[in-house]
């Protein structure tokens, strides 16, 4: 039960912000995956989560069949459920994804936010959470990608569109097990601020052609800092 050390360590269920359990367990599960505590192709056994959880197993499978809903477990006939593999084809299909449906919903959030201004507030106090995060000694990269998750989040909020939200429900955990993929060795993440500081201001003042291609480099921004980095180390 090696793999589930992790989940144990964490808060009591009852201490999580407010939401359906099976949810606060799906986040739990997606914690451990996000930062390698679970690794991909690792069985799930769902008796061995009640009990590091402390829940029947009733949540634990409604926890499951969420996550075996949006991809990030799968069924195995006869042995229960094992993580994903994210691997650069997943990476590649998330990454395309994400962009499609952010743009539709940049657009819909830069019209609102000519209509009424005041709705930046928004956005810019998820912003200012990322900024706080970026600061802290030392830097807990988790958390700078749990409130970059809330950014976005809060950009899919505003465009109130009940197709858009399903789908980054769909893809935002999967999108969390990418950051922490790709930023779990960084010592700074200062650059982040700046890069949602540009995308704010491209949704208050962008043209439509600009907003697109800020998402697409919004998007891209991490993968792209992390293989220059990686190239600064070979060199």
């Amino acid at each position: 039960m090696n793999s589930l050390k992790y989940i144990h360590r964490q808060k009591p269920l009852e201490q999580i912000d407010i939401g359906p359990l099976s949810d606060q367990i799906a986040d739990r599960i997606v914690d451990a995956i996000a930062l390698g505590q679970i690794k991909s192709g690792d069985r799930l056994n769902e008796a061995e989560l009640a009990d590091t959880l402390g829940v029947s197993r009733v949540p634990i499978r409604e926890a499951t069949r969420i996550l075996s809903s949006q991809g990030i477990i799968i069924p195995s006939p006869r042995r229960g459920v094992r993580v994903g593999i994210f691997d650069e084809a997943w990476a590649t299909q998330l990454h395309n994804s994400r962009v499609a449906i952010e743009r539709l919903a940049a657009r819909i959030v830069s019209d609102k936010f000519a209509e009424d201004p005041s709705r930046i507030l928004q956005v810019t106090a998820a912003a200012e959470k990322i900024r706080e995060t970026t600061s802290h000694y030392p830097l807990n990269a988790y958390e700078v990608n749990r409130a970059d998750i809330a950014f976005h989040s809060a950009i899919f909020r505003i465009a109130d569109s009940p197709l858009l939200s399903t789908l980054w429900a769909a893809i935002a955990r999967h999108v969390l097990i990418m950051f922490a993929s790709e930023t779990y060795r960084a010592t700074d993440l200062e650059w982040v601020n700046s890069q949602h500081d540009r995308y704010i201001e491209t949704l208050l003042n962008g043209s439509a052609e600009q907003l697109d291609n800020e998402v697409e480099d919004h998007v891209a921004g991490v993968r792209i800092f992390v293989m220059e980095e990686k190239e600064k180390k070979i060199q």
